[in-house]
């Protein structure tokens, strides 16, 4: 079991904004840790192979990933803590965030807690689809994510239905 910690700040999502949130927190020299669930920080970005990023904040056109890459790496090194594969259970009385990870269960307190857990793409229950769940239907999102991510093909006739630009 992980001993209890403590910091200014917790930053719950390890994405855009909570890469952002922290760095900004950091430069205030205030103790500040990133809590992400997945196993790499970057969120949403990691996905988002298009370009398209980075004009306002880098001035140079970015695919996600390199985005996000440029947030992790000054991250490392402004040194902070970043807990991976770590959940935040529930955040008690404001100060004391419940955490798990493979290494167990623990607690953190803190004076302030930034919720950077960004958005989620609408379940299939929520979009106007007939039927229960047919088959082979996907949201984009998750054709992101298995095309971008994880190397697969999801099929040869494809249909996209949305109103994204991606």
């Amino acid at each position: 079991m992980i001993q209890n910690k403590f910091y200014d700040v917790a930053v719950v999502g390890g994405g855009s904004a909570g890469l952002a949130s922290a760095l900004k927190v950091a430069k205030e020299n205030l103790s500040v840790v990133i809590i992400e669930r997945d196993n790499t920080l970057g969120g949403i970005l990691n996905q988002c192979i298009h370009n398209g990023f980075g004009l306002n904040y880098f001035k140079e056109e970015l695919t996600g990933p390199e985005y996000a890459r440029r947030f992790i790496e000054q991250v490392q090194n402004e040194k902070l803590d970043v807990m991976l594969n770590t959940t935040v259970l529930s955040i008690e009385n404001g100060f004391n965030l419940k955490c798990i990870s493979s290494a167990g269960l623990f607690n953190i307190k803190v004076k302030s807690v930034i919720l950077a857990t960004g958005c989620r793409e609408r379940p299939a229950g929520a979009i106007n689809l007939c039927g229960d769940r047919p088959c082979g239907i996907i949201s984009a999102g998750s054709a992101q994510k298995i095309v971008n991510l994880q190397g697969k093909m999801i099929g040869k006739n494809i249909v996209i239905v949305g109103s994204g630009d991606i």
